[in-house]
C-alpha cells in the first residue's frame, strides 16, 4: 500500500473519532489496535502493541515527568508560588500597567510550575481579571498578558512537557530544558517591553492607581523569606541539571524533595494538600502516559509500513529550499494548536517529523524549541485557539470573542517573531546546553 494512503486511512480515522468526541488517547488507541491487526500481522501484531505499551514507558527518561508535576502541584496548593509572586508585587511599586506585569510575571512563576498552559490561563483569569477590569484596564491589557503569558512557560524550566517533547524526539532531555532558557528570557523581555510602551503610547488604557508604600526593609525580608526558597528550589533542578550533577531525573527527585521540605518549614503542608497534589500529579501523569504509549505504537506502524520513510523520501526530494519546509512544518503546528492539546500535536506531528529533520541534518535541540514555542502560540491563535475559550470561560459575560481575538494578537506576533528569531539564529537554542557540564 502507498505510504499516502497509510497515512490519510490513519489520519482520517483518528480525525473521525475525534469528531465522536472520544478523548485523543482513546481515539488513537483505537486506530492504533485496528492498523496493528491489518499490517502488523493480524494477532501478533496486537501483541506487540501491548509490549510496546510497557517498553514505551518504563523508561527512566520519563521519571521527570511526574516529578515536576508533583512539585509544582506541592507549590501551587501549598501557596508558596503565590508568596514569590506577592513579594514581587511589593518591589513594582507605583507603576504604570503594573498589574499586567504582575499578570506576566505571575503566569511565568505558577504556569512554569503547574506544566498546563490552560490550566494556568484558567487560573490567572479567575484571580486578575476582574481586579484590573475594576481598575479601569482596558481589555487588551487585561486579556492579553494573561492568555500570552503561556508560551514562556513551555521554555523555562522545569516544565513536563519539554520531557514529553524530548523523550517523544529521541533529544537528550537535559539538554532539551536548558534549551528553552535564553528564547524564554527574550520572549519575556518582548512581553515586558510591550506593555510598557504601549502604556506610555496609551496611558488610558492601564489607569495608575494608590500603591500602599511598602518599606525597603519589608521588601527585602518577603523577598528573603518567599521569594529566594523558591528560586533555589529552582536552581536545584536547573542549575544541577546545568553544571552535571545530576541527570534531569534525579534533578528533578531533588525539586520535589525542596518542595516537601520548604512546604513543611512553613507549616502549609497538611493532608489535604498532599492528597490533592498526588491526586492531581497522577490524573495528568496517567494522561499524558497514556498518550505516550498510543504515540509510540503511531510512531512503530509508521515506521513499519513504510509509510514515513515514504514521506521522508517525498519530502527531501522535493525542490524546495530545507527551510521553507521547516517553516511549512512549524505553521502546521500552529494550526493543529487551534484544535487540540499540545501533547495531542507531539503525537500526531513527531512521528513524521523527525525522520525530516534528521533528513536534512538540522540540529534536533534548536528544532525542539521552535516546536515548543509553535505549540504554545497555536493554543493562542484566533480564532479557534484552545486557550481563547479557556479565557471566555473564565471572563465576565461582557466578554466577547472579538475582545480575546484582539487582546491576544500582539503576542502572537511576539511569539512568531521569537520563532523567527531562534531559525535566523541557532545559537539562541544552542548556547546554553553547549556550555552545559553534562554533554
Amino acid at each position: 500500500m502507498e505510504w499516502w494512503l497509510i497515512i490519510s486511512l490513519l489520519f482520517g480515522g483518528m480525525v473521525f473519532l475525534l469528531l465522536t468526541n472520544l478523548p485523543i488517547a482513546f481515539a488513537f488507541l483505537v486506530v492504533n489496535m485496528v492498523a496493528a491487526y491489518f499490517f502488523l500481522g493480524g494477532v501478533p501484531g496486537l501483541i506487540s502493541v501491548v509490549t510496546g505499551a510497557f517498553t514505551s514507558i518504563t523508561t527512566f527518561t520519563l521519571l521527570p515527568v511526574p516529578f515536576f508535576i508533583l512539585m509544582g502541584e506541592l507549590i501551587f496548593h501549598s501557596g508558596l508560588g503565590l508568596n514569590a509572586v506577592n513579594a514581587l508585587d511589593k518591589w513594582l511599586g507605583k507603576l504604570r500597567g503594573r498589574l499586567s506585569i504582575l499578570a506576566i510575571m505571575m503566569g511565568i512563576i505558577i504556569g512554569a510550575l503547574s506544566g498546563s498552559t490552560i490550566a494556568t490561563c484558567a487560573l490567572l483569569g479567575t484571580i486578575l481579571l476582574p481586579d484590573m477590569l475594576k481598575r479601569g484596564y482596558s481589555k487588551n491589557m487585561s486579556l492579553g498578558p494573561l492568555m500570552g503569558v503561556g508560551t514562556v512557560d513551555a521554555l523555562i524550566p522545569p516544565n513536563a512537557l519539554t520531557v514529553v517533547l524530548a523523550s517523544l524526539a529521541n533529544i537528550d532531555v537535559g539538554q532539551l530544558l536548558m534549551a528553552g532558557i535564553v528564547p524564554g528570557i527574550i520572549m519575556t523581555g518582548l512581553y515586558l517591553v510591550y506593555v510598557v510602551v504601549w502604556c506610555r503610547i496609551k496611558p488610558e488604557e492601564a489607569p495608575m492607581y494608590d500603591v500602599p508604600h511598602v518599606p525597603f526593609k519589608e521588601k527585602v525580608t518577603a523577598t528573603v523569606k518567599y521569594l529566594l526558597p523558591l528560586g533555589f528550589i529552582v536552581f536545584m533542578v536547573i542549575g544541577f541539571i546545568f553544571l552535571g550533577v545530576a541527570t534531569p531525573t534525579e534533578a528533578a527527585a531533588t525539586g520535589t524533595l525542596g518542595s516537601f521540605i520548604l512546604a513543611l518549614i512553613y507549616k502549609c503542608l497538611n493532608w489535604p494538600i498532599i492528597k490533592k497534589s498526588v491526586m492531581g500529579t497522577v490524573k495528568v501523569t496517567v494522561m499524558i502516559f497514556m498518550i505516550i504509549i498510543v504515540s509510540n505504537t503511531y510512531g512503530e506502524i509508521l515506521a513499519f509500513t513504510g509509510a514515513a520513510s515514504g514521506m521522508t523520501n517525498f519530502i527531501t526530494h522535493l525542490s524546495i529550499p530545507p527551510i521553507v519546509i521547516l517553516i511549512g512544518m512549524l505553521i502546521v503546528i500552529l494550526i493543529l494548536g487551534c484544535f487540540m492539546e499540545t501533547v495531542a500535536i507531539m503525537m500526531i506531528t513527531i512521528p513524521i517529523y523527525m525522520p525530516v529533520i534528521h533528513a536534512f541534518g538540522y540540529n534536533t535541540v534548536w528544532f525542539g524549541v521552535m516546536m515548543l514555542i509553535a505549540l504554545e502560540t497555536g493554543l493562542i491563535t484566533p480564532p479557534f485557539g484552545v486557550t481563547l475559550f479557556v479565557m471566555k470561560g473564565v471572563a465576565p459575560p461582557e466578554i466577547t470573542m472579538a475582545d480575546i481575538w484582539k487582546a491576544i494578537t500582539p503576542y502572537v506576533i511576539i511569539d512568531i517573531l521569537c520563532i523567527v528569531l531562534v531559525m535566523a539564529m541557532p545559537f539562541l537554542a544552542t548556547i546554553v546546553p553547549n556550555l552545559m557540564g553534562m554533554k
